[in-house]
C-alpha cells in the first residue's frame, strides 16, 4: 500500500474512534448543552465556560484510559500494520499545561488539541509533499479532518492533522512524519519541552 493510501487508512479509522467515543462519552455529560464552542473558550479563572471544561477534563482522560470506550482493537489494527503510534496525555502533562497558559488569552482549542495524540512515520513522504496536501484537502472536504497544517520549525517538519466533529469539543491530533526526519523531529520534541520548562521554573 502506498503512502497516501495509508494516510487516508489512518485517517478514517481515527475519525471513526474519534465519533464513536465522543457520541458515548458527551452522551453522558450533564452540562452538554453548556458546552461553547472551544475555539472561542479562553482559559482563564472566573470564566463559568473555562470552569465547565475543566471539570470535564479528567473524566475525559479517564474514558481515553478506558480500553473499551476507546476501541483500542481498530487502533492496535493500525500500530500492527503500520510505524504507527498513539498516547493520551498524562494527566500532570495536562495540569501542567494548563497552569502555563491559563489567563494569557489562550483558547481551549488551541492548547488542549492533543488530549489523543497518534503518529504515523512513513519513507520519503516529504518528497510527496503535492499529493500529500491534494490528498489531505481531499479527507478535509469530506469531513474526514477538520484542519491541517505543515509544521516547520528549525529541524522539525511534519503535518499535523485534527479531527473535530463538533466545536465544543476537544480535538484530536494526527502527526505524519517521514522516517528520515523521525531523529531530528524527536531531537526538536526534546529542545522545546527543555526550553518550555526552563521558561516555567522547573
Amino acid at each position: 500500500m502506498d503512502n497516501l493510501a495509508i494516510i487516508e487508512e489512518v485517517a478514517i479509522t481515527i475519525k471513526d474512534v474519534y465519533d464513536t467515543f465522543s457520541l458515548n462519552f458527551y452522551e453522558d455529560f450533564r452540562c452538554h448543552d453548556e458546552l461553547k464552542n472551544t475555539k472561542h473558550v479562553k482559559i482563564e479563572a472566573g470564566n463559568k465556560h473555562w470552569l465547565i471544561i475543566e471539570k470535564l477534563i479528567e473524566d475525559y482522560v479517564d474514558a481515553l484510559n478506558d480500553k473499551e470506550t476507546l476501541k483500542l482493537r481498530r487502533l492496535n489494527h493500525l500500530r500492527d500494520n503500520y510505524d504507527f503510534r498513539y498516547r493520551i496525555k498524562l494527566r500532570s502533562t495536562i495540569q501542567a499545561k494548563i497552569r502555563y497558559n491559563i489567563g494569557k488569552d489562550r483558547y481551549v482549542a488551541k492548547i488542549l488539541n492533543d488530549l489523543f495524540g497518534a503518529r504515523i512515520i512513513l519513507t520519503g513522504i516529504e518528497q510527496q509533499h503535492n499529493e500529500l496536501e491534494e490528498r489531505l484537502n481531499n479527507l478535509k472536504s469530506k469531513g474526514v479532518i477538520t484542519r491541517y497544517y505543515t509544521r516547520h520549525d528549525g529541524d522539525y517538519l511534519a503535518t499535523h492533522c485534527y479531527f473535530q466533529t463538533d466545536k465544543r469539543y476537544f480535538p484530536w491530533e494526527l502527526q505524519i512524519w517521514d522516517e528520515n526526519r523521525e531523529y531530528k523531529n524527536r531531537f526538536e520534541h526534546a529542545r522545546h519541552d527543555k526550553e518550555h520548562r526552563k521558561l516555567k521554573g522547573e
